[in-house]
């Protein structure tokens, strides 16, 4: 955080306590309504009211499927480190993280987008910090049902596209994405909001006209995606 020690604040969205006895890392309580999407928005109304903080700040946004479903070698340490540093050059306003593309324009909320960050890991600067809208109520009112066949939406707020989007990794024919991990409808419902405000935190930036910057972008980047990714497949393959 401009060339100043990081501070690390851990949301506890769930009912157990948590402690760690380093000066530079406080746990607080957060809330499971919008999953980590309301714990990011109780950590950032806790910063803006315990810290004093500067327009060179960076800030660094990670859940809880970090370390479980990806795997960060020192290449990608590495890769982010440059990337950063190129974007406080360049922007006044960034996100970084790995972008999702597509051919085809989506509408959530009525705000219209071809790309996302993935929610994972991404890094933003203070601009973009001030920019960021993790919940919104009515993306959770947006899912109306869930059966063991499809996922039903409030039309008006999310379009014909991003249903189809959300169906096809949640709900597909056969042995989908998500179906592998799980069927229980109460927790495609809760993946379903976590899409929809995952998809919303990335409209309401380019909406801002805050720069989308792909950490894998180019050859490099490309390779070390590549590499951790491999790196990943072997560790679920011996977790079982």
């Amino acid at each position: 955080m401009g060339g100043r020690k990081a501070q690390i604040i851990v949301i506890n969205n769930g009912p157990q306590r948590q402690h760690v006895n380093r000066e530079n890392v406080e746990f607080i309580q957060g809330d499971n309504r919008c999953f980590e999407f309301s714990g990011w928005e109780a950590g950032k109304q806790y910063i803006e009211k315990h810290y004093c903080l500067k327009s060179d700040d960076t800030f660094c946004f990670v859940n809880d499927t970090f370390d479980k479903n990806h795997y960060f070698s020192w290449l990608t340490v590495l890769l982010y480190h440059r990337k950063l540093k190129q974007a406080v050059k360049q922007y006044q306003g960034f996100i970084l993280g790995r972008v999702d593309t597509r051919n085809i324009e989506y509408k959530v909320d009525h705000l219209p987008f071809t790309e996302w960050v993935s929610s994972y890991f991404f890094i933003v600067d203070y601009t973009a910090y001030q920019a960021l809208v993790f919940t919104n109520p009515r993306l959770t009112d947006a899912v109306r049902e869930v059966t063991d066949e499809s996922i039903n939406f409030d039309s008006s707020v999310v379009d014909s596209a991003m249903q189809e989007h959300i169906n096809g990794w949640l709900r597909p024919e056969g042995k989908g994405w998500y179906r592998a991990h799980t069927s229980n409808n109460e927790v495609i419902k809760n993946k379903s909001i976590a899409i929809l405000h995952e998809k919303y935190l990335t409209a309401t930036l380019k909406a801002k006209e805050i720069a989308l910057i792909h950490v894998y972008r180019g050859r490099f980047g490309r390779l070390v995606r590549k590499f951790d990714k491999r790196i990943q497949d072997y560790r679920i393959a011996i977790r079982g």
